[in-house]
């Protein structure tokens, strides 16, 4: 009976994520979780009641991934209120001198690498005013250009640990580094990137006329968006030394959070700034969003329900290297109905189960290779998905539908997938 109220909670849980959009989805899981927590429904493997309240919460939570989040947003925070993006992009109008495919590949370059070390929301908020802006000066839609950005952040963000909200929850389930994930992700990302630019860049028609109009943008001084030098100076610096901390992580074996957090910590140090002040910067809804799908993946856990589908793949594991193929394909038309982070959430610890049962810790990249690339297949697939169409909603007041994301996604994620497939057949047989 405690089992099925467990997986009915869950069951409801995952319908307000995936289908109620009215509703906040953070506020609808910790619902759900404090509804487990304060009924104290899960039962524990070995037929005890576990009790999970606050005193053991951290068995539940993954508090050093939350931290590395939070640490992230305040330093991002202090980037983007320096002006650090803007004057990039800038410059990257400066230096393509009124070349559109230049302009265009220099920008997709920056999304990408950008995508890999900040968050992807944060990555898709500060690129598509600029391309806005350059759609309007070009007078042309600029749909093809969102569609584009959206499938090069989530390229991007494949590459490492900490670039997709995915890879952060495979990471502190299979307890994968860092430098793991950027040999493994992160070297795929690279012929990738190539093939969906390619394929994206098909999507893109322009005339000469527009081209024409382009090189005006080539006249903004970059030095104009700087609104702190010394900020900028400050935090690009600071960022620097956190993305060098999370490369020596193996070795010195420091948590990734401490990292994180001490970066965070010294530009609030060196700026003199509260957190209450850098309160916006933070989003408050992922951390607690992921708070409550933790606890309700422990409790899914903790009542069989992991287990039962790992019991579900063990089959596979007669069919050696194309069972990572499998896994691959599986993954990558299941997350995009589930949404990138509560699905891994539910598949991170059934792969663990595999993993300890005999099948290739491989598996990891195979399951991450699929699923990164499955995010661009539908507008479900992550939150950066529904940004960028909401952006382009506001901008131009088009609307662009489930099945039409659909349709232009799946021109670039089948392809994707196939080049995964060669590279897992032949990288990890």
């Amino acid at each position: 009976m405690v089992a099925i109220i467990v997986l009915l909670l869950a069951v409801v849980a995952y319908y307000f994520i995936i289908f109620v959009k009215n509703i906040e989805n953070s506020v609808t899981t910790l619902i759900f979780a404090i509804l487990i927590l304060l009924l104290r429904l899960a039962p524990h493997k070995e037929g005890e009641l576990l009790e999970m309240n606050l005193k053991n919460i951290s068995h539940m939570v993954d508090f050093n991934t939350l931290g590395l989040l939070l640490g992230m947003m305040i330093i991002v925070g202090f980037l983007k209120k320096s002006g650090f993006f803007q004057y990039t992009i800038i410059n990257i109008l400066k230096i393509s001198r009124g070349s559109f495919n230049l302009l265009l590949l220099l920008l997709m370059i920056i999304v990408a690498v950008t995508s890999a070390f900040l968050d992807n929301v944060i990555t898709i908020m500060m690129t598509l005013p600029m391309i806005f802006l350059i759609a309007d000066t070009m007078e042309m839609d600029p749909t093809p250009l969102v569609f584009m950005t959206i499938f090069i952040d989530n390229v991007g963000g494949m590459s490492t640990l900490i670039g997709s909200p995915l890879n952060l929850v495979l990471g502190s389930v299979s307890g994968k580094s860092f430098n793991e994930f950027l040999m493994n992700t992160g070297v795929f990302s690279i012929p990738a990137f190539i093939l969906i630019y390619w394929l994206s860049k098909r999507m893109i028609k322009v005339d000469e006329e527009s081209l024409k109009k382009l090189r005006r943008l080539t006249e903004i001084d970059p030095k104009k968006a700087i609104e702190d030098e010394k900020m900028m100076k400050v935090s690009v610096s600071v960022f620097a030394l956190v993305v060098l901390g999370f490369v020596f992580h193996s070795i010195t074996e420091i948590e990734l959070s401490y990292i994180s957090l001490l970066g965070a910590l010294s530009l609030l140090l060196i700026f003199n700034k509260s957190f209450e002040k850098v309160s916006d910067d933070i989003d408050w809804d992922t951390l607690f969003f992921y708070m409550g799908l933790y606890i309700i993946s422990y409790a899914l856990e903790e009542i069989g329900v992991i287990e039962g589908i790992a019991s579900a793949f063990a089959p596979l594991k007669i069919l050696g290297p194309f069972s990572l193929l499998m896994i691959m394909w599986v993954s990558a038309y299941v997350i995009p109905f589930l949404s990138a982070v509560p699905g891994t959430l539910i598949m991170a610890p059934v792969l663990k189960y595999l993993v300890a049962s005999g099948f290739s810790t491989n598996i990891w990249w195979a399951y991450a290779l699929g699923a990164n690339l499955g995010t661009n297949l539908t507008p479900l697939g992550a939150v950066q998905n529904l940004i960028g169409i909401s952006m382009l909603q506001r901008q131009t007041g088009k609307t662009v539908s489930f099945g039409e994301f659909m349709k232009v996604g799946t021109k670039v994620t089948l392809p994707a997938l196939v080049l995964a497939s060669v590279w897992i057949f032949f990288v990890y047989r």
